[in-house]
């Protein structure tokens, strides 16, 4: 069992711990004896190492890749959440494993916030990671608190390293509108040899049906071409069913003939890949610009809010917000009676 005591000549309180080997160890515990609080914090600190051997010692498998791995595969219902939670892990397990970090116990407030600032910057790179912006970095760090609150739950630490860390995101600038021109120039670029395939074919469903980037690899049993309905499984796990667009039924077509599982099978991380390629041809873009444009699109047309989010799907924020930029003009006229 972890103890803590005084060091003379030391200002800070030291612990002894038994490692996972059964030889003991004593270390600095970086808390000093003055400051305050200090008793809270070393009694804590002595939890959480108690709590370490415990697990260490039964074999019940504390150390993070023992258990998170798995954790995430049957606590993600919804696929997409659980695609993005594994790749944060893929990214939380590089850094810890150059910060010796294996136990839940060992993941502190300081280590939070070092990994924020490793992730952003060229050191990930450096460790075979993409640097990532900032937003990525924090919904990272909110996937590894929940990784911390489950090891709260399983009595592995005494309290999560990740309550409380200020980091907010960063509100991302407005999404614009495709014009008619940048469309065109987008077609026709997608058409060359030397760009893949599904790419030309995600536009054109993206830009028909106004669906999110994950909602085209909609299975072929959710397409009717008789009734021309096409059923996406939207955020959040739903199922929305839209009108099927015309200009998709070759496409349809063709995935039957190939015997495809879905209507546009997607590689590993495809949103990096669109923005690589918007700025390629000199557009600041990024997919999600077309779900703007077609609910734009419709707003423009004269239809209501209720047909646009019938057709687009439980877009309600997007669609109130574009609304109401529109009314302004759209009800001017109104004016003249009075």
């Amino acid at each position: 069992m972890a103890s803590h005591y005084f060091k003379t000549g030391s200002p800070f309180y030291y612990i002894r711990v038994k490692k996972s080997d059964g030889r003991w160890r004593d270390k600095s515990s970086g808390v000093r004896i003055d400051e305050k609080g200090s008793a809270r914090k070393i009694s804590q600190m002595v939890a959480a190492e108690t709590a370490k051997e415990a697990f260490d010692e039964d074999g019940s498998g504390a150390f993070l890749k023992q258990w998170v791995p798995q954790w995430i595969g049957y606590h993600y219902k919804n696929q997409f959440s659980e695609t993005r939670c594994n790749n944060a892990w893929a990214h939380l397990s590089v850094f810890f494993a150059s910060r010796r970090v294996k136990h839940p116990g060992e993941v502190t407030y300081a280590i939070c916030h070092d990994y924020v600032r490793w992730r952003v910057s060229a050191k990930a790179l450096d460790e075979g990671r993409r640097v990532a912006a900032w937003n990525t970095a924090v919904m990272e760090v909110r996937v590894l608190g929940a990784i911390m609150q489950e090891a709260l739950r399983r009595g592995m630490i005494v309290a999560n390293p990740c309550a409380r860390l200020g980091l907010a995101k960063i509100v991302s600038k407005e999404k614009r509108v495709i014009d008619k021109d940048e469309e065109e120039l987008i077609f026709r670029e997608l058409k060359q040899k030397s760009k893949p395939e599904w790419m030309a074919e995600v536009f054109l469903v993206a830009m028909r049906q106004g669906c999110r980037l994950r909602e085209v690899m909609v299975p072929l049993e959710r397409i009717d071409t008789e009734k021309m309905v096409i059923t996406f499984k939207v955020k959040g796990g739903g199922l929305h069913c839209a009108p099927l667009h015309k200009d998709l039924l070759p496409l349809v077509a063709k995935a039957r003939r190939e015997k495809r599982k879905v209507l546009v099978p997607l590689p590993a991380q495809p949103s990096p890949r669109w923005g690589k390629f918007f700025k390629s041809i000199g557009l600041d873009l990024c997919f999600h610009c077309t779900r703007v444009t077609v609910v734009t699109r419709l707003c423009e047309g004269g239809f209501s809010e209720s047909q646009t989010m019938a057709y687009v799907g439980h877009a309600s924020e997007l669609v109130h917000a574009l609304y109401r930029k529109m009314r302004p003009v759209a009800v001017a006229h109104l004016g003249d009676v009075l």
